[in-house]
């Protein structure tokens, strides 16, 4: 269950363009997703699963294609929600690095982050987003949830709505920078005397910079069918664990996709504004001008 959490919280895309939707839905499908066991791990795993989607719509906390979040406030340039992020539990046995080292558990990674649209277009819609998360970040054991360090991932993405094959899809292109305190990378890299090995020295984690990070979405909903294409490249060069002999290589891809039909939802709709794009360009039927996004969802204004 920790696993199949940790995969949505990767596949997530964001937010869906402005239409009336349903408070509520609950979508089923499933996907592939290979990645890393951590960045700089020299081992990665690919993740079939099946997937249950849960969304929700709610005027402060929500639950949708953009992941988990509490929205605090919102104005055109400025946006200050709560953001969740995770890592997937690591088999030490599997990875050549940690053989005989403890397990790693999942990882839940929770805390404000600052949006600031710095620069919008129209015809398409585009815009240019710096997002400031800081995270809390927790280890989920058998014993529950334990506290590990923190985490700051600056990112600066470009958005933009993209016509294909009669879908409305939206395209994120996003470059970033990773810092961690002692604590975070102590968890992934540090080696304990007691672990030292032929060709594993002890090594003790510092906290700072982290590396590079670049990410690109590509995802459309079109009626009760939501597609969404993942990809990320992540480079440790010049991280203060750079050197530990648990990281077996510089760079790392993480790629997945997910595709999912949303078979229950609720009778209540709400009208959800895409704050990245602002609102579905419009099109004129019969006299009246209707949202391309409300076309293509099946829903009416």
């Amino acid at each position: 269950m920790k696993r199949l959490l940790c995969l949505w919280l990767c596949l997530l895309p964001p937010l869906a363009a402005a239409e009336r939707l349903p408070l509520w839905e609950v979508g089923v499908g499933g996907g592939l997703l290979r990645l890393p066991d951590y960045r700089g791990a020299g081992h990665a795993r690919t993740y079939p699963f099946p997937l249950v989607l849960p969304f929700y719509r709610g005027r402060y906390l929500r639950s949708d294609e953009q992941g988990v979040r509490g929205e605090l406030l919102r104005s055109r340039r400025l946006r200050l929600d709560f953001s969740v992020d995770g890592g997937v539990p690591v088999d030490s046995d599997d990875n050549p690095q940690r053989r005989g080292m403890p397990d790693l558990d999942a990882t839940l990674q929770l805390g404000p982050a600052l949006n600031v649209k710095l620069w919008e277009g129209e015809a398409p819609r585009r815009s240019l987003v710096l997002f400031l998360p800081l995270r809390a970040v927790w280890r989920a054991d058998t014993d529950g949830l334990s506290a590990v360090g923190a985490t700051f991932s600056p990112q600066l993405t470009y958005h933009r709505r993209v016509a294909l094959a009669g879908c409305p899809w939206k395209l994120g292109l996003t470059a970033g920078l990773e810092f961690g305190d002692e604590g975070f990378h102590d968890y992934y890299y540090q080696v304990a005397p007691a672990y030292a090995a032929a060709g594993r020295p002890a090594f003790d984690a510092r906290g700072g910079f982290a590396g590079y990070r670049f990410i690109g979405t590509f995802h459309c909903r079109y009626g009760d069918k939501w597609i969404s294409l993942f990809g990320r490249y992540d480079r440790v060069d010049g991280a203060v664990f750079e050197d530990s002999p648990l990281v077996g290589r510089r760079d790392g891809l993480t790629v997945g996709f997910l595709v999912s039909w949303m078979i229950w939802r609720s009778r209540r709709q709400v009208e959800v504004v895409d704050w990245n794009l602002g609102a579905c360009p419009s099109i004129r039927t019969g006299g009246a001008r209707t949202g391309t996004c409300a076309r293509f969802n099946g829903v009416s204004h």
